[in-house]
């Protein structure tokens, strides 16, 4: 058998980030929701980050189910669509929110929502100081 290092490397699971560690801070905002590609959208509370999201939702969805996302974000006129994946769910006085990450969103998309969360949080900045 030849010994091979590489092998040892990828077979290794990748760590998971902790539940609390995020790409970006999120903020609050109305969306549209529904289980991938059935049903309607339905309004949700919740919020959005660069990698992911959390809407309120009446019922627990299954980590690893599909939702589609469509929101707009506040003082923007365009529609961002994405696709997203159920990590859990977080139960909190009585709230029932699910949080997921993005799986599909266009460059365009992203890169109009990097742009909102940073001028958003200059904006909290500034106001603070």
């Amino acid at each position: 058998m030849i010994y091979n290092p590489l092998r040892r490397i990828f077979k290794r699971q990748p760590l998971k980030p902790a539940i609390n560690e995020r790409e970006s801070t999120r903020y609050n905002i109305t969306m549209f929701a529904r289980y991938r590609g059935t049903g309607t959208f339905v309004e949700r509370r919740g919020n959005v980050g660069i990698g992911g999201f959390c809407f309120e939702g009446e019922c627990e969805y299954e980590p690893g189910a599909g939702v589609d996302l469509l929101f707009r974000l506040p003082g923007t006129v365009n529609w961002i669509h994405a696709g997203g994946t159920v990590l859990g769910h977080t139960r909190a006085n009585g709230w029932l929110g699910i949080r997921g990450c993005f799986s599909s969103i266009s460059f365009e998309n992203e890169r109009r929502l990097a742009r909102w969360l940073d001028n958003t949080s200059l904006q909290i900045q500034l106001a603070a100081a």
